[in-house]
């Protein structure tokens, strides 16, 4: 969402400035047909959040292709959301241990 609200802040801020006009003899340019931006194709933040998790979970690291796009808060939550599933693998493993004879 926050893409979009870029892209389209980008899109207004470069067609003002391409209608400023100036004082001299120059001749009125020719009107450049807008672009309408594509529908988004990419993945919902959820989703990215979860592969970036997985990512880090696996031992990849945060700086892998998978958490490339998130914002500096999605990627806490990925690396949060990664710590919680180690912190779930060692209790389970400590239970494990202890419940054995």
């Amino acid at each position: 969402m926050r893409r979009i609200a870029v892209a389209l802040l980008a899109a207004v801020t470069f067609a003002l400035a391409g209608c400023s006009s100036s004082s001299g003899d120059k001749p009125a340019s020719t009107p450049t047909p807008s672009v309408t931006p594509a529908a988004p194709t990419e993945v919902p933040v959820a989703d990215q959040i979860a592969a970036c998790t997985d990512a880090i979970a696996a031992g990849k690291g945060q700086d892998g292709p998978e958490c490339a796009g998130l914002s500096p808060d999605d990627l806490l939550t990925a690396v949060q959301d990664s710590n919680q599933r180690g912190r779930d693998a060692l209790e389970s493993a400590l239970d494990a241990a202890t419940s054995q004879p």
